[in-house]
């Protein structure tokens, strides 16, 4: 039986393999970014030219508030402040938070604080509490101040944040999740 049998109507349609990935490649678009990374100040956690992948999510006290931890790529407005390029950065602190960076210690809410791969500590003299849609943000390479120690950053809106990166993706031997 052919597939033209059976009248007019009942003839199978064959999609094409180009408007499927057409549709796939806009919608991923919309859900995620391709994103590289300029510079050390994640560094040993992102390094300087890896390509990223970002999901692209919204937050506010309202809807979503990112989680501790979590590393985030700020909107390109913002990150003119202190950078060429885009600012990405750890959030290690929210909304009625507490932190304190005095004698190259880091603690949020009393309790030192220690970023995956053991990294800790930070220069600085900070003592912040955070309302509302402030988050606080620290770079893995505590040398740099691409973070909200820089008095041109300060605390963030989490309005501001593009994003959260997701994975490296380039160099191929990085390839991973973001911790």
């Amino acid at each position: 039986m052919s597939e033209y049998e059976g009248g007019w109507g009942t003839r199978r349609r064959r999609r094409s393999p180009y408007a499927v990935a057409a549709v796939l490649a806009m919608v991923m678009f919309m859900v995620i970014a391709p994103e590289i990374n300029e510079g050390n100040a994640m560094d040993p956690t992102i390094k300087d030219g890896q390509f990223l992948v970002v999901s692209k999510s919204s937050y506010s006290i309202k809807r979503k508030v990112p989680k501790q931890g979590r590393v985030v790529i700020l909107k390109k407005t913002l990150s003119r402040e202190i950078s060429d390029d885009n600012v990405i950065a750890r959030v290690i602190g929210t909304d009625g938070d507490r932190v304190v960076i005095k004698d190259g210690k880091v603690t949020v809410n009393g309790e030192e604080y220690v970023a995956p791969g053991s990294i800790r500590g930070a220069s600085g003299n900070i003592d912040v509490t955070l309302e509302g849609n402030e988050v606080f943000l620290l770079c893995d390479n505590r040398k740099e101040k691409m973070d909200s120690r820089n008095p041109k950053l300060g605390t963030v809106d989490m309005r501001q944040i593009k994003g959260n990166v997701l994975l490296k993706i380039w160099p191929l031997s990085n390839f991973g999740k973001v911790k």
